[in-house]
């Protein structure tokens, strides 16, 4: 199954902001229940729920798959992502009227665990994925049933956008965001005469377009001079795709650059003293992008 997350902490526990009982989404047109004796909270791309006394936690993440049998088929060819395998060792499970769930063994950041996972198709958009997971030797149904409980409290409805959405969604069209980092330092002067040198530079474009297609591109060097030798490195990042924004859980406008390889990119938008932010880093926006 086509999965967001990167990492999973077995038997977690956090004091991260917490939510009990009904969490509702209206920007994203998701409302569900956390079981009692439950908190959650959103964790990366996805929301993280755990529990003071039960071992494990569970991860929902969405997935754009709006077809069961392909929901199917990406079961069976497992989970793998950084730290995590998971191969399905059960058979399908029926989870309501668009759901289907199955459970899975393997590792999870070098520990054996087992999981169980339902997926969900939205009629009004991205799916939601369940995974209920604790270390194998504590896996028991209690999972197998928290995955399922919180899947059939979740009602999708179209989601809202937010004005502020629309807003940016206008500014940044046929617009180029640059950022531009650099620091170079003097160590002085060196035993053997020479002055010692050390530089790192990072520099980073986005044309967005207006008809929807956006540029990447992004470069670093690092370069030191000892006096006795001279290093130096450097590396770029070329890319293409479509370019959207969005909302956040909570109506937050986020740009999102789908890359042609199907890998994305997310940034928090922001806009502070008549300055463009990034995921609170500075950007300079200007409307030279040369777009075909």
């Amino acid at each position: 199954m086509r999965l967001a997350f990167v990492i999973f902490i077995l038997c977690y526990q956090s004091a991260f902001s917490q939510q009990t009982g009904e969490v509702d989404y209206p920007y994203l047109g998701i409302k569900f229940t956390i079981p009692p004796q439950w908190k959650g909270g959103e964790s990366g791309d996805g929301f993280l729920i755990i529990s003071d006394t039960q071992p494990g936690l569970i991860f929902m993440v969405p997935h754009d798959v709006n077809d069961l049998d392909i929901l199917k088929q990406e079961a069976e060819a497992g989970i793998q992502d950084e730290g995590v395998a998971l191969q399905k060792s059960g058979g399908f499970d029926e989870v309501g009227k668009g759901g289907v769930g199955a459970e899975f063994e393997g590792i999870i950041q070098g520990q054996q665990a087992k999981a169980y996972v339902v997926a969900i198709i939205n009629p009004f958009g991205n799916g939601v994925t369940i995974i209920s997971a604790t270390t194998a030797e504590m896996y028991t149904d209690v999972y197998k049933k928290l995955a399922q409980q919180i899947a059939m409290s979740i009602q999708f409805s179209e989601p809202i956008e937010a004005p502020v959405t629309q807003e940016w969604r206008d500014a940044l069209k046929g617009a180029k965001l640059t950022y531009m980092n650099s620091d170079y330092s003097s160590g002085g002067v060196s035993v053997g005469g020479y002055s010692t040198y050390s530089g790192y530079s990072s520099h980073s474009e986005i044309t967005l377009c207006a008809n929807g297609y956006f540029s990447y591109y992004s470069s670093d060097s690092f370069s030191v001079d000892t006096g006795g030798g001279f290093a130096n490195s450097a590396g770029n990042n070329n890319g293409q795709g479509n370019w959207e924004v969005t909302s956040s859980g909570n109506g937050e406008p986020v740009l999102k650059l789908l890359f042609n390889n199907g890998k994305t990119h997310s940034y928090q938008l922001s806009y502070k003293d008549k300055k463009t932010y990034l995921n609170d880093t500075r950007y300079f926006r200007t409307y030279d992008a040369k777009c075909n």
